[in-house]
């Protein structure tokens, strides 16, 4: 996997080290560094297997992925919105062994349906929260809310994405069944 500040660079963007997340807005010190650094730490808030079993881990992802593609790859947006697709709409339990087979099915994808793009919403227009929301919380409970607001709020901010999201799911759920 390509390092997100060479990714950055590819996209033409100049990582700003300082105040606001430039990308999502978070209130942070060092900016998108920051940002990035905090993913590991909110989306494994939980013990793992809880954040297996209540897909926090998934959740936490793939929402900072999206608010975030300018520092990942060109089908960044496909698999992330796919996979929220799955999860929110089509009520797959997610789990790591579908990450492979989602994977395939993308490869699969791409092969057939090069140019289809996921346009990514303009910069500060990917959801309303951000990872600074979700580390302020301090229950458990509010925590799981939270991340399931983020992550609603980040999915819906891609409509112009949610017809390729779906055909995506659609050839994951053939593969699983």
């Amino acid at each position: 996997m390509q390092d997100w500040r060479e990714q950055a660079k590819k996209n033409g963007i100049q990582i700003i080290g300082k105040g606001k997340c430039q990308l999502c807005g978070a209130n942070t010190l060092s900016g998108i560094v920051e940002c990035v650094e905090k993913l590991g730490l909110v989306s494994h808030r939980l013990n793992h297997s809880d954040g297996v079993a209540n897909m926090t881990i998934f959740k936490c992802v793939d929402s900072h992925m999206l608010q975030h593609p300018e520092i990942h790859g060109r089908w960044n947006n496909h698999y992330h919105l796919s996979r929220l697709n799955l999860i929110l709409h089509q009520n797959i339990r997610w789990d790591y062994h579908y990450s492979t087979i989602l994977s395939n099915v993308l490869d699969e994808y791409k092969s057939r349906n090069f140019n289809k793009k996921i346009k990514s919403p303009e910069i500060g227009n990917r959801g309303i929260l951000t990872i600074s929301d979700i580390e302020e919380i301090e229950s458990e409970n509010e925590y799981k809310e939270l991340v399931n607001e983020w992550t609603k709020c980040v999915y819906e901010s891609y409509i112009d994405g949610h017809k390729i999201a779906e055909e995506i799911s659609k050839k994951f759920i053939n593969k699983i069944n």
